[in-house]
């Protein structure tokens, strides 16, 4: 095929495609990257982060990237990498955790029954064993249900900082002490909160306990291309210390820089998104980042007080994060999802409950026609 035909085919094939732009994308936790991030992409599409010696300029900006991030999280000193998203992460978080073990006995890990899936995927994955552990009132972690559940077998917490279904956030000052307490890894999955907790005090909003500095804490996720406006993909994983990546290392010496250790579970890993998170950071910065937040939580809020006054719509809680979920006292949450997919709107369906992620993509103006479309559709019955 001729490369015009290729594109008039590609161009075909996409147009039932939902983007970002179109404002009808609601249920997404992924959002338009910043345009920066594209021009920086063009110019960086060739390199590799998994070959350092071909870039060592590539490999700076990824360590300025990382260092900024930990910064965010309250420890600049922090040992990470830039990786695919927060399932790489998370199973990079597990790995170290079971390669730094005290006993072979550890093969436990312990997560709220919430959790993200990944996190079944690096159990599975690791020949570990998974404990799920209840919530509490508030629909997090149980902190006094999850330190019943820590026995000799216990190798690691996984909290969650912007969960998956509501964007919540546990209780992270103290399971990082129960976690001191007994002696196991606690990694916090933050790969949605990451870049929304770091920025919400300034943005005039309460804001949950978090940091990398806190008791306990051995390793964060976020990731960039949530609402950080990086590109997709890019995620980054923050240790600790450097005595976890060490133990997941891999030396590799045919690279062009000489003996390499690796500590991502991936070898080759694209440049050009190191390169755009690195741009866009620099030209966000901190207070960039606090209007982004602020705006969104803005909305976020203005959406809840409308979503109440429509006759039959409840939440299922007050959001935290720019996340919220609601029902219809009578309209099945499936049947409500199916009514309003058919109009091209594209929410995310949970068990009796949608939930809606105001993104930075999302406008006032988009989130008006969705309100008089879910009218709409309640009052047909």
């Amino acid at each position: 095929m001729t490369e015009t035909k290729i594109l008039q085919q590609l161009e075909r094939r996409l147009k039932t495609t939902l983007r970002f732009r179109h404002g009808q994308v609601l249920g997404s936790m992924c959002s338009e990257p910043d345009p920066l991030a594209l021009r920086v992409i063009r110019r960086t599409w060739d390199l590799n982060a998994g070959d350092p010696g071909l870039s060592p300029a590539l490999a700076e900006l990824e360590r300025e990237a990382v260092s900024w991030m930990g910064a965010f999280w309250k420890w600049p000193q922090a040992v990470g990498r830039m990786v695919g998203g927060g399932t790489e992460a998370n199973i990079l978080a597990l790995w170290s955790a079971r390669e730094t073990r005290l006993s072979p006995k550890r093969t436990r890990v312990l997560a709220s029954v919430s959790r993200h899936f990944s996190v079944d995927k690096a159990v599975r994955l690791l020949g570990l064993e998974l404990l799920p552990v209840a919530l509490d009132a508030d629909g997090r972690l149980d902190p006094d249900k999850l330190e019943a559940a820590i026995d000799d077998r216990t190798l690691a917490i996984v909290a969650s900082a912007g969960s998956t279904s509501l964007g919540l956030v546990d209780d992270l000052g103290a399971l990082g002490r129960i976690a001191k307490r007994h002696g196991v890894y606690f990694h916090v999955d933050a790969s949605f909160g990451g870049f929304v907790l770091p920025f919400l005090e300034e943005a005039g909003f309460d804001c949950p306990v978090f940091g990398l500095d806190l008791e306990g804490v051995s390793s964060v996720c976020l990731d960039p291309h949530k609402m950080g406006r990086g590109p997709i993909p890019s995620g980054c994983i923050l240790w600790k210390d450097s005595r976890y990546p060490d133990a997941v290392s891999t030396e590799v010496g045919y690279l062009s820089g000489g003996l390499t250790r690796l500590t991502t579970l991936t070898g080759t890993r694209p440049g050009a998104s190191v390169a755009a998170v690195w741009a866009v950071l620099n030209k966000l910065g901190r207070s960039g980042y606090v209007a982004l937040v602020k705006e969104a939580m803005t909305l976020t809020l203005w959406l809840a007080e409308k979503l109440v006054n429509i006759e039959g719509i409840r939440l299922v809680r007050p959001p935290e994060l720019n996340v919220l979920g609601f029902y219809h006292e009578r309209i099945s949450a499936d049947a409500l999802n199916s009514r309003l997919r058919q109009r091209g709107w594209a929410l995310s369906l949970w068990p009796g409950f949608l939930r809606i992620v105001v993104m930075p993509h999302v406008r006032r103006d988009h989130l008006r026609r969705f309100l008089k479309c879910l009218e709409d559709e309640i009052q047909r019955g």
